[in-house]
């Protein structure tokens, strides 16, 4: 039995400019072996998060130094 709600997807906002942030990377995997959907809001042109099976969706992050109403919106 999982602890996470399945039916509501995750979604890991990253706004560092570190391709390799282990991080990420950790997420995904674990919330997806759990069973949840994940989105990476990020830009990982060179990472090996975009290689993962665990990932349901990845998305354009707003520009470095981005205002929070603009990263709230990469959000919606």
């Amino acid at each position: 039995m999982s602890l996470f709600d399945t039916r509501v997807p995750a979604v890991l906002l990253r706004i560092d400019r570190n391709p390799f942030h282990h991080g990420t990377l950790g997420a995904v995997r674990s919330l997806g072996r759990a069973g949840v959907d994940v989105h990476v809001v990020a830009d990982c042109a060179d990472s090996p998060v975009r290689a993962s099976r665990y990932l349901s969706g990845l998305h354009t992050p707003p520009p470095p130094g981005a205002p929070p109403a603009e990263i709230a919106a990469a959000l919606r």
